[in-house]
């Protein structure tokens, strides 16, 4: 009896072991238009598909409304690219279990509207298909390598009320970051579009 509980103990021990080397963290590559507005992207390392609908982000730049994709970077003007390397780290000393897949996406001068815009970027988590909730305050970490001016400014839009159609002020708060060795730190627990500014506003 002792002897089946071992061997039962030890096959439980080499599963969990075999569970553990087969998890890792997903990283996804670009994503791909399909059908009835998703699309989806492809783990590069085990091949598991994620899809996502197209979530927008909309900021009034100049004259127009700008409306950017969560998780593609899809705009009327072009696409913001993948930001590799991009992480947020829950700031509590025991972190919540987040649900879903982190994506930054960002360009350097995007909107032809509004010249003192100098670098647009998303942060958002991607989960079963919708943005998810950030569970905790993160410090958000991009490696942007450009050159900023030391007067830059990060601000987050808040869209404003009601959908696309309806014409009511944004707001644009602004955020404390710091800028070293090319990358951009800030904290956050807010999905967004967010603007780094400088020059004439």
């Amino acid at each position: 009896m002792k002897k089946l509980a071992l061997v039962s103990l030890c096959c439980a021990f080499m599963l969990s072991l075999a569970a553990s080397a087969s998890e890792h963290e997903h990283v996804f590559g670009e994503w791909t238009p399909g059908e009835n507005n998703m699309h989806t992207a492809l783990c590069e390392e085990c091949g598991e598909e994620l899809s996502a609908r197209h979530y927008t982000f909309t900021s009034k730049m100049g004259e127009a409304s700008v409306s950017v994709c969560a998780a593609c970077g899809q705009y009327q003007d072009g696409v913001l690219a993948l930001i590799e390397g991009a992480q947020a780290l829950s700031e509590k000393p025991t972190p919540s279990k987040q649900k879903g897949v982190f994506i930054a996406r960002g360009l350097e001068s995007p909107f032809a509207g509004d010249e003192t815009i100098i670098y647009a970027f998303t942060a958002a988590y991607i989960n079963n298909g919708e943005l998810a909730t950030w569970k905790d305050v993160s410090t958000v970490s991009l490696p942007l390598n450009i050159e900023l001016p030391e007067d830059y400014q990060l601000v987050r839009v808040t869209p404003s009320a009601g959908d696309d159609s309806v014409q009511n002020p944004e707001k644009r708060t602004e955020m404390e970051s710091s800028y070293e060795d090319g990358v951009l730190c800030f904290s956050t627990k807010t999905p967004a579009l967010y603007l780094i500014t400088g020059g004439e506003k």
